[in-house]
């Protein structure tokens, strides 16, 4: 993947990484913002599903997560899409990506959190580009 295309997909972690730590005073609108600026229909599920799901939970009386904790979510999210930005038809590939998923799940006590953040957005994203490059 190019670098100016990695770039956008870091933007997109980085948003939602300021969302989460400013999380006390996020409103429907700031994640509204944020789905109209990032184009891509499966990284807006980044703000709409993992997000603002995670914030309506917490608002409803669920514990959050450390801060620190949703910062190495996000950052080990986007470094497991970076190492996987080049999807292949290899066993290896795949087995791979979804063992480190697994760990990560592990990690935070399979959180719907980290969940949706790695299954809905980041492998969902990689099977979305290995689709289309396929196409091709």
């Amino acid at each position: 993947m190019e670098e100016n295309e990695l770039r956008k997909y870091w933007s997109a972690y980085t948003d939602a990484w300021k969302l989460m730590k400013n999380r006390q005073m996020v409103n429907p609108e700031h994640v509204a913002q944020m789905i109209k600026k990032h184009v891509n229909p499966v990284m807006r599920r980044l703000f709409c599903l993992v997000v603002w799901q995670e914030i309506k939970r917490i608002k409803s009386g669920g514990v959050p997560l450390q801060d620190k904790q949703y910062e190495e979510c996000l950052t080990g999210a986007w470094k497991l899409f970076k190492k996987y930005s080049a999807p292949n038809d290899t066993e290896e590939y795949w087995n791979g990506l979804v063992d480190m998923i697994g760990a990560m799940s592990k990690e935070y006590g399979n959180c719907s959190f980290i969940s949706n953040l790695l299954i809905h957005v980041t492998l969902e994203e990689l099977e979305r580009i290995w689709r289309t490059r396929k196409k091709i």
